[in-house]
């Protein structure tokens, strides 16, 4: 019997509702009160606040789940909701998106092409511009007193304009799979306090390292007021910003804090390769791609991806993105740390969704990191749009994901390297105190588990990586679905 070195495969098996009642105790758990003059700080991690006398408008899509709606509305109501209202998007925009599937990982470099990795998530998940949309709905309809929409984005509140203090939060859930998860309801008391010990290291770092089985080896040094900088601004519910760049750019800021930037952003001098074959659009052949002080030089498979990479790295070789260190159109600007712990690659829509990212949800899970490169605003918005616009320059950064990466700061003073999270799993859900906080909840073993770990094979599983998996992972994927076994 083989012995890994990795954690084994599994996932949630979530079954199918065939009546209201199989959502309702979710939709109740998900619903939270709030005061009428309170305005919730939203995360990428969907809750449902509601107020008294709340007059309801959720934005989904045409696959929406029909029990999951009927669900929400009715806790959404019974926590003091007056009305509750479904609107989709032929009725805003006069059209339905595209069906996509995971089987089109190189799409996500021909949104960069097509420039819609810039603007607000609303419009990238669908692709149908839903943000403006929305505000002038809302224009048209005053008896609204809050919304939800987007599946998880940036800049879903700032795209209403006026109405911005009434964007409760996201609305992911068309999906009746992605609904049920376990993932949503997870103790907040435990999670807060589980990023808070994620992100306190930053501030401590000297040196970074990340490193991933399937071949991605990176390192950085900052500086003592750059690791600090980086710790005070790496806190996004759910979504922990763990590059230096991103953190303190100013883009960052303005989209989520409400700041403007006072400071130069980081450039920490990310050198090394990134290696992988999945993104949020789907699944690629294996890639690697070269950094050398955060700038990328090379570029090595990948298939179509690949060639749409290196297509648009020669072409636009000359850009110089205003402040940035150099020369060249992709710099490494992204490496985020979801927190989700029962979140997981949902199967239900992966080969028929009305996501524009249809890979996106096995990225929200805990331990997972998705890389990114392309650029990022830091300084004046102006000053980018002006230059892109002149130069004709698509802005915005795309991504590859590793499952089982080890990512660990050396302590600053010290020879010590600390893992912050260990071959994907994140170190601080072993902590014997935060266990005892999540005992108050159940049993912490079941609270704190990974519902989900993807078949790597040769790394976590049986068979040869490079030669079973990493030239075609959609055929190995299809071939265990046949078969019966988790993906």
């Amino acid at each position: 019997m083989s012995v890994y070195n990795y954690p084994a495969p599994c996932a949630p098996d979530y079954k199918k509702p065939t009546k209201v009642a199989d959502c309702l105790p979710q939709a109740r758990k998900l619903v939270t009160k709030i005061a009428a003059s309170e305005q919730p700080k939203v995360g990428v991690a969907p809750r449902l606040f509601v107020k008294e006398g709340d007059v309801v408008l959720i934005v989904t899509l045409p696959d929406q789940d029909k029990y999951v709606a009927e669900a929400a509305a009715q806790a959404l109501m019974e926590k003091g909701a007056k009305k509750v209202d479904f609107i989709y998007p032929r009725q805003l925009v006069g059209r339905d998106p595209e069906i996509v599937s995971v089987e089109d990982g190189w799409k996500e470099v021909e949104l960069l092409k097509a420039g819609k990795a810039s603007g607000t998530e609303a419009d990238l998940i669908t692709g149908l511009g839903l943000g403006e949309a929305a505000r002038k709905h809302l224009d048209e309809h005053p008896e609204y007193t809050s919304i939800f929409f987007d599946v998880a984005g940036g800049n879903a509140r700032r795209s209403l304009g006026k109405h911005a203090g009434k964007f409760r939060g996201y609305w992911p859930f068309n999906n009746w799979e992605w609904f049920l998860a376990r993932a949503h309801t997870f103790p907040e008391e435990v999670w807060y306090e589980m990023e808070r010990r994620l992100i306190e290291p930053l501030g401590k770092a000297s040196q970074v390292r990340i490193t991933d089985p399937e071949g991605s080896h990176l390192e950085f040094s900052v500086t003592p007021e750059e690791a600090k900088r980086w710790e005070i601004y790496a806190m996004l519910h759910g979504h922990l910003i763990f590059s230096t760049l991103h953190a303190t750019s100013g883009e960052y800021r303005q989209k989520f804090l409400d700041e403007t930037l006072d400071c130069p952003p980081v450039f920490a001098g990310v050198t090394g390769v990134l290696a992988g074959t999945a993104n949020h659009c789907g699944f690629f052949p294996r890639i690697e791609l070269y950094f050398e002080r955060d700038k990328m030089v090379e570029v090595k498979g990948g298939g179509t991806y690949g060639d749409g990479i290196r297509d648009l790295k020669e072409k636009y070789k000359n850009t110089r993105w205003p402040g940035y260190p150099g020369k060249g159109y992709f710099w490494f600007c992204d490496t985020a740390l979801c927190t989700s712990v029962g979140a997981f690659r949902r199967k239900s829509d992966m080969f028929n969704s009305q996501w524009v990212y249809p890979n996106l949800p096995e990225r929200t899970r805990a331990g997972v990191f998705h890389l990114g490169f392309g650029s990022r605003t830091f300084a004046g918005e102006k000053e980018f749009e002006d230059y892109a616009r002149k130069n004709k320059l698509p802005r915005g950064h795309i991504h590859v994901h590793n499952y089982m990466a080890t990512f660990e700061v050396k302590l600053r003073g010290t020879n010590y390297w600390y893992k912050v999270v260990d071959k994907g799993w994140v170190s601080a859900l072993s902590d014997g105190d935060l266990r005892g906080i999540a005992a108050k909840y159940g049993l912490p073993d079941e609270i704190m588990k990974y519902d989900w770990i993807p078949p790597l094979p040769g790394i976590n599983c049986r068979g040869n990586y490079l030669k079973d998996y990493a030239p075609d992972p959609i055929k190995y994927l299809k071939k265990r679905i046949k078969e019966g076994k988790s993906i």
